[in-house]
């Protein structure tokens, strides 16, 4: 190659070499000049970043803060008309313990009352909480049980207004009270319906003996005795066995050592009578019939809580108020839970 063109090429790739670093020297410099441009923009998108998550926290603390406020605002006027019913079923149901052996009462507005609580304690339910709806439900179930004993007892309360009247309340009551606690306490289940059965047919003049065997009234609605099936053995209180009843019906569990003491039977007998005797003046002044008085002892031994109807309906319907109170503090505590973790923190 010539010594020209050599040089030459030389001075072209010079040349060259010259506008690339220059180049290269550009770019570099435009980036360092750029950078905190860049950094500063980056800035600006994370504080707009930032205060865009701000704002979307705010907006979503408002929406769920408007939708307790409609949720209590709800609460509240649900938690009052039910209140508000439940208070005019509390005095309908106090007319009737006013005065009690009175005259029977019209029930028909107490019924009334009792619908619209219950009407109240539904919408309760939809509102919640479980433990606000469980005490909505007590309520009504309690004026339900108030007003099923009131109307059901018509003929006790005809004949304890007799007893009331001739100042025996307390002495029957006492005889009574004796005999539900024989039967229904310290009689095994195994006996007990048989205990029921013959308390009363000793109180409408049977002498007959208690049974040998358990008798069971509610096959066919009368008493049927038991024939034992003694190849049918069993576990339980000790010796045991099955006994069938007639007709061929499926056998039932008897067991020997849970038979009435004979002391207990003797007891129960000399309550019989005691009770009879408590009532033997107003039998002879014809105030009150022998039926009359076994109906006094029926209604004792199979009413739930007591053996008047006047004490059984203050076990029922006397809770209405009861259960009316803890409504309302449970509906409180629930409309007002700042109040509740102040009065657990001053604690």
């Amino acid at each position: 190659m010539e010594p020209e063109v050599t040089a030459a090429w030389i001075s072209a790739f010079g040349a060259l070499g010259g506008v690339a670093f220059g180049t290269v020297t550009a770019i570099v410099a435009a980036r360092i000049q750029a950078r905190p441009a860049h950094r500063a923009a980056e800035a600006a998108h994370a504080q707009a970043e930032a205060a865009y998550r701000a704002a979307l926290d705010s907006a979503r603390e408002q929406i769920k803060g408007a939708a307790a406020q409609n949720t209590g605002s709800a609460r509240r006027q649900v938690y009052a008309a039910f209140i508000n019913e439940a208070h005019k079923l509390q005095l309908a149901v106090e007319v009737f313990d006013k005065d009690f052996y009175g005259v029977t009462h019209d029930t028909r507005e107490a019924r009334e009352a009792l619908d619209r609580v219950e009407k109240a304690a539904a919408l309760v339910f939809l509102e919640g909480p479980q433990e606000v709806t469980d005490a909505a439900w007590e309520v009504y179930n309690e004026g339900s049980s108030g007003l099923g004993d009131y109307e059901s007892s018509e003929a006790a309360r005809t004949s304890w207004s007799v007893v009331v009247r001739a100042g025996l309340e307390e002495s029957v009551a006492t005889a009574l009270d004796q005999i539900r606690h024989g039967v229904r306490d310290l009689v095994s289940h195994a006996w007990r319906e048989t205990a029921v059965h013959w308390v009363m047919e000793v109180a409408l003049g049977s002498e007959s003996p208690f049974p040998q065997m358990p008798t069971h009234s509610r096959l066919g609605g009368r008493t049927v005795p038991y024939s034992v099936d003694r190849e049918a053995r069993m576990g339980g209180y000790g010796l045991g066995r099955l006994v069938a009843p007639r007709e061929g019906t499926s056998p039932v569990p008897f067991y020997e050592t849970v038979r009435p003491q004979s002391d207990l039977v003797a007891r129960l007998l000399a309550n019989v009578e005691t009770h009879l005797w408590f009532c033997g003046p107003l039998i002879e002044d014809g105030s009150l019939t022998r039926e009359q008085a076994c109906q006094m002892l029926e209604y004792a031994l199979h009413a739930e809580h007591a053996v008047s109807p006047e004490r059984e309906f203050s076990w029922t319907a006397g809770d209405v108020a009861n259960d009316l109170l803890k409504f309302v503090q449970l509906a409180r505590n629930v409309l007002n839970p700042l109040e509740v973790d102040q009065g657990r923190s001053s604690a």
